[in-house]
């Protein structure tokens, strides 16, 4: 298996228009599939009251508009990973297949750099320049949805598509660890973006409320910058304790 796939990276990642090629097919099907079954689930789960809807605030047309940009977004992060292809091509980013035991810290690692990578690029986006040339196109879904993860204008797509670059400057990092960052961003993005949530009596500080929060972010667009963790929005004083209900 893991010569196989050594393979088949190594063929992805030869030339620079297979690599494009593969990441629009690879990060369009992460995008319709979990868009599926995370809409499949909230109908399922919604018919016995067991989640609830956070925001009611859907515009007419909006997963058409949300589907668009999205496209956009993905071929951005194609497009990025020419880029990629020509570092991996000189040398400069090297990726290992021989020691999948490091997935064990590596995948934790690079999930507290997503987090630490999204504070800063969310933050940054928040500036009044920005925010209204830029994010402003992610904010105008004030009802987040599944489809609205990857609904940017295209420079935030290139902004958060960087998030693989930095840590492969410092690391080699396994095969398995590198694939498993989309992913996980991916299914972050989905549950922070699903505007519903399992009925509980807890603070929206509380780990558990990183949806709550998240929606609300989106229909206030204030505050609280971080995605699943809040450590960083404390750190930096930007957390809102309570949102707005």
């Amino acid at each position: 298996m893991g010569d196989l796939l050594e393979t088949t990276f190594n063929f992805v990642l030869s030339e620079w228009y297979y690599t494009s090629a593969f990441f629009f097919i690879f990060f369009s099907f992460l995008y319709f599939v979990g868009t599926y079954i995370t809409e499949l689930i909230i109908r399922m789960k919604s018919k016995d009251a067991s989640i609830r809807q956070i925001v009611f605030a859907k515009k007419p047309h909006q997963t058409s508009k949300e589907i668009q940009n999205s496209l956009v977004s993905i071929l951005v992060f194609s497009l990025q990973a020419i880029l990629f292809q020509y570092l991996f091509s000189i040398g400069v980013f090297k990726i290992r297949f021989d020691q999948p035991m490091h997935c064990l810290w590596e995948i934790p690692l690079l999930f507290v750099w997503n987090e630490f990578h999204f504070y800063c690029m969310h933050w940054l986006l928040h500036r009044r320049f920005l925010f209204k040339h830029v994010h402003k196109v992610h904010h105008w879904s004030k009802e987040p949805t599944s489809y609205s993860i990857f609904s940017f204008h295209w420079f935030e797509a290139f902004l958060l598509g960087t998030v693989i670059f930095f840590p492969l400057f410092f690391h080699e990092f396994q095969v398995y660890s590198l694939l498993s960052l989309p992913v996980m961003s991916l299914i972050i993005n989905l549950l922070g973006h699903c505007n519903h949530e399992v009925p509980r009596d807890l603070p929206s500080s509380n780990f558990r409320k990183y949806t709550f929060r998240h929606s609300m972010h989106h229909k206030w667009s204030s505050g609280n910058f971080g995605f699943m963790l809040t450590i960083f929005d404390k750190l930096f004083k930007t957390e809102v304790s309570e949102n707005k209900k």
